[in-house]
């Protein structure tokens, strides 16, 4: 993801998708210094590339030699070098790629990035609350009873703990898999031992056959997958759900491991290319039931 370098201090900053820079306390770079203006220039990321604009500030900003007239835009590539108000203070771009969605700790600074299209909170080793790009492009907060949308600047409370999302607009945060594989045109193929000890993924896709590296929480996959077909006559909207907690009694697991399996699995099939990836465990509305987000399933004994 974009990222800058404080030229003075040297500390390395992820970028969201924009960066408000002055000498106020609610600048998301700020720099104390009289000489730099309270809002003094806007670093954002706009049609694929990071544009810096002077906001008017009273001293002015250059971009290498070049000295910025007030509001004007410009282009910043990897290795620009920017500084304010006629000081030695600035940045430059360390890293000019596509901003991911992050979100910024309100006290300590501290930032979480998406991984594989999805950002969760506090950690992923405690994963509370999952952020993620739905099919229609429309930013998803998941938590354990409910799923509700959220935007850019929103503020979400966890364990207690503000957390100021910085959710990319204007573009997918799944860029990468913008032209990948919808989901709902794969088919979820299981391969099981006897013994049930082995779990072998593959996603067929037509004429193709991707095979998926083994991990542990596929027995989740599994097992949401045999409830589905084990459900067959339900009407559709009705089939192959189940409560968390059954759930858990069912994987002998808690549902705190449970949420870190769900956020793992649907990492792994989004860096797979899978678009939509985060509905690979569908959650329904208002309750706390899962199921399998895939209706074309097959499972075979090995």
């Amino acid at each position: 993801m974009g990222a800058l370098e404080e030229l003075e201090a040297g500390r390395r900053r992820a970028l969201g998708p924009r960066c408000v820079i002055g000498r106020h306390a609610s600048c998301d770079l700020r720099f104390d210094d009289a000489r730099i203006s309270a809002e003094h220039a806007l670093l954002r990321w706009l049609d694929g590339r990071w544009e810096l604009r002077d906001l008017g500030s009273r001293n002015g900003t250059l971009v290498g030699d070049h000295r910025l007239v007030a509001g004007e835009r410009v282009t910043l590539d990897r290795g620009s070098v920017v500084t304010l108000g006629g000081t030695r203070l600035g940045f430059v771009l360390v890293d000019a790629s596509c901003p991911r969605a992050s979100a910024r700790h309100t006290e300590s600074g501290e930032i979480r990035a998406a991984d594989d299209g999805m950002l969760v909170l506090p950690s992923e080793a405690r994963s509370v609350v999952t952020i993620y790009e739905d099919a229609a492009g429309r930013w998803m907060a998941e938590r354990e009873h409910a799923t509700e949308p959220v935007a850019d600047s929103d503020v979400l409370v966890v364990d207690g703990e503000a957390w100021l999302l910085e959710l990319p607009s204007g573009m997918s945060a799944t860029v990468e898999n913008a032209a990948g594989i919808a989901l709902d045109v794969v088919e979820l193929r299981f391969a099981v031992s006897r013994d049930e000890e082995h779990v072998e993924v593959t996603l067929a896709i037509g004429d193709r056959a991707i095979p998926v590296a083994p991990r542990s929480y596929h027995y989740l996959l599994l097992t949401l997958a045999r409830i589905w077909l084990k459900d067959e006559l339900s009407p559709p909207g009705d089939r192959g759900w189940v409560d968390r907690k059954t759930l858990c009694r069912m994987l002998a697991t808690d549902e705190l491991k449970l949420n870190v399996d769900i956020c793992r699995a649907r990492k792994q099939f989004s860096a797979l290319g899978i678009y939509g990836a985060a509905a690979i465990i569908a959650r329904r509305p208002g309750t706390s039931q899962l199921r399998i987000g895939i209706d074309r399933i097959a499972v075979t004994s090995t």
